[in-house]
């Protein structure tokens, strides 16, 4: 009697059957990863790449704030507003944009080793342009057109940009407005992002200018 009631109450693991499946479900899951590692890969250089695009951009944004800082305390006319334009003004710009890109153009920097961003004379550019804004009507200057370094791109802004920033009512004011056009080509250079490569990054700044108030 009492080998029966062991008998009865005594449980062996039952060993299950290997399932067939098992083994498709991971070839299944290889297949799917072969197909999505490329779609990844593709995202993920272009998030790597789009990092370096947003870097050169900032610098280029410093670059115009610097130059745009300086370029508002300087006199954009040689006698007075509406008169004949000073060319130094824009020149000594412009040139600060350069340098502020590249280094080794400022003087006693021809050792420096860190990177530099080396505007391209066939396809970059750097605009200037200062308006005065009398009774809410902006006037450009250059009257013959923004000042253009290569005279490669056009400006991003004219005197209804500039008029649209002003509420009724408002002072006179004098604006300068200081642009870089910068051809981007790509760095790391993978085949899939060719579309994209070179493409133009543009950066501004725009500063009062007291000599350019009516």
């Amino acid at each position: 009697m009492r080998k029966i009631v062991r008998n009865l109450f005594s449980f062996k693991e039952a060993k299950l059957p290997a399932r067939k499946g098992s083994q498709k479900s991971k070839a299944q899951s290889l297949v799917e990863f072969a197909i999505t590692l490329p779609i990844i890969l593709i995202l993920l250089t272009g998030v790597v790449e789009f990092g370096f695009a947003l870097n050169y951009y900032l610098s280029l944004l410093d670059a115009t704030r610097e130059a745009a800082r300086f370029g508002s305390g300087l006199d954009p006319f040689t006698a007075g507003y509406n008169s004949a334009t000073n060319n130094q003004f824009y020149s000594v710009i412009s040139s600060l944009v350069a340098s502020n890109l590249d280094p080794r153009l400022r003087p006693g920097f021809t050792t420096y080793e860190g990177r530099r961003i080396q505007l391209d004379p066939a396809s970059d550019d750097v605009i200037i342009t200062v308006y005065g804004v009398q009774s809410g009507i902006a006037t450009q200057f250059p009257p013959s057109g923004p000042f253009r370094l290569y005279g490669n791109q056009t400006s991003m802004f004219n005197t209804t940009n500039i008029q649209s920033q002003f509420q009724s009512g408002s002072p006179n004011a004098g604006v300068l407005v200081v642009e870089v056009h910068y051809t981007y080509h790509h760095v790391l250079r993978l085949p899939w992002l060719s579309p994209l490569n070179p493409m133009t990054l543009r950066a501004y700044t725009i500063m009062p200018l007291g000599a350019a108030e009516p």
